[in-house]
């Protein structure tokens, strides 16, 4: 079932995977909230504060918590914004992770605020860390796919996620699956099947 709308169901998008670890774990539709637009602290309003002006198109982005630095993947690295510098017109750092042609797909910050994980059109995903004086790579997952939105995905990932601890990551894909890894050990945990993407 999904969130109705008049006097049709529509199918859901979204879905919770029970974190009880294991493989068959319960899968429950999540429903678009009918008061998702009229509740208390919705914002009614938005107002531009920075423009970053990466320079190509970017595909990916991430904000760290709190908000100080922006992340923005486009073609063959990850650009670094300052963006508590009011007025600041340049990346304070550039990390090269692909080939110069290549576009980086998705980008995710740890909620340690200290690792980076970067996946595009190549066969590794960089785990990188911050908090080194200049940042460094300091592992990758390999995959024999040649378009490695995230490790494992042949077909590519369109959204991830990283549990709260930073152990686990989750890749919801083009393959109508959605799976998680673990991030220490590189490989897959779980996969559960849909009908869709």
């Amino acid at each position: 079932s999904g969130p109705r709308q008049g006097t049709t169901w529509q199918p859901a998008y979204s879905f919770h995977v029970s974190a009880d670890g294991q493989i068959g774990g319960q899968i429950q539709p999540v429903p678009f909230p009918h008061d998702a637009l009229a509740g208390p602290g919705i914002p009614r309003h938005a107002r531009q504060i920075n423009t970053l002006s990466h320079g190509e198109v970017v595909c990916a982005v991430t904000i760290s918590n709190p908000t100080r630095h922006v992340y923005t993947g486009g073609k063959g690295c990850v650009k670094i914004w300052d963006i508590s510098q009011p007025g600041s017109k340049s990346p304070i750092s550039q990390l090269d992770c692909l080939n110069r042609d290549n576009y980086i797909r998705s980008c995710k910050l740890l909620p340690d605020g200290r690792t980076l994980i970067v996946g595009g059109e190549a066969s590794t995903l960089t785990i990188w860390d911050l908090a080194s004086p200049t940042p460094r790579i300091k592992a990758e997952l390999t995959s024999s796919a040649p378009a490695c939105y995230f490790q494992g995905r042949t077909e590519g990932a369109s959204c991830i996620d990283i549990s709260h601890d930073g152990t686990k990551l989750w890749t919801g894909g083009l393959d109508n699956t959605v799976r998680s890894w673990d991030l220490r050990e590189g490989r897959q945990l779980q996969q559960h099947d849909f009908t869709s993407q």
